[in-house]
This record gives C-alpha cells, structure tokens and sequence, in this order.
C-alpha cells in the first residue's frame, strides 16, 4: 500500500505482529509510521504510592521502568524495520492510547491504522476495554487488527 500507514506498538507480540504486516505491506512510495504509547494507566499503582516513605524512590523506579520499556520497544522496531529494509518514522507519545491514536493518525494523515489484538474475551473488553475494538469503531480511516 501506498499513502501512509500507522501502527501502534505497545511491547506485545500481537503490537509486533502488527508492526511486521505494515512493513510487509508499505509500498516503496509509502511512509510507515510506528507508534508507541506510554500509558500513565499501566503504572498508576507505583504512583499509587504517594505519600508513604521512600516516594522518591518510587517516582525514580516508575521513571527508570518507563524508560527502559520504551528502549526496548523503540529497539525492537528499529531491528524489525532494518530486518526488512523499510524507513519507519518513530513517534512516542503519552496518555490514553486511544486517544493518542487517533491524533496521531490525523496528525501524520494517516490513510491506515494497524492495531494488534490480544483476543481478550468478552468480560475482559468490558471490564478493561479493548483499543483495538475502540480504534475500530472510532477511526476516520481503514483500521487493520492483526493477531
């Protein structure tokens, strides 16, 4: 495909998976873009922790965790893009990943978004909710969801 193709990536299998069906799929005219979502949500019960002793310590490991997270999923996109001979453009952002999608796909005029999906089941997309299942319902462009 030509045009431009985003891709979230989160550290999971089925984020790579996707990210390995846009590389596969981009044209040589196309643009591929990778991107990665710090979630605060994830790490809320470190933080959770304010005001006991010690929250500095605590504040430095969220950071250092957060960090080293976004390292190794930085890393791996870079290994799988060379691996294929493709550009990708690597964007990190912050906040809610839906949300954080969806702008950025209209920021970069994205013509497709490519999500990974865990398979949740039922109960589990209602209690926790599924970004995949959100970016599908709500996305102005083609959505892929890769396994």
């Amino acid at each position: 495909m030509s045009g431009t193709m985003l891709v979230a990536v989160d550290g999971s299998p089925e984020g790579y998976n996707a990210l390995i069906w846009v590389l596969e799929h981009i044209k040589e005219e196309g643009r591929a873009c990778a991107l990665y979502v710090i979630s605060p949500a994830k790490y809320a019960a470190i933080e959770g922790a304010a005001g006991y002793e010690g929250i500095s310590t605590l504040h430095e490991l969220r950071e250092k965790m957060v960090q080293e997270e976004k390292e190794q999923v930085i890393n791996r996109i870079k290994e799988l893009a060379h691996d294929r001979n493709v550009d990708v453009e690597i964007i990190v952002r912050t906040g809610d990943p839906r949300s954080e999608i969806l702008q950025t796909a209209e920021e970069v005029g994205a013509d497709l978004i490519a999500v990974g999906s865990t398979g949740k089941g039922l109960g589990a997309r209602i209690l926790l909710g599924s970004v995949s299942t959100y970016i599908m319902t709500h996305a102005k462009v083609t959505t892929v969801v890769v396994r």
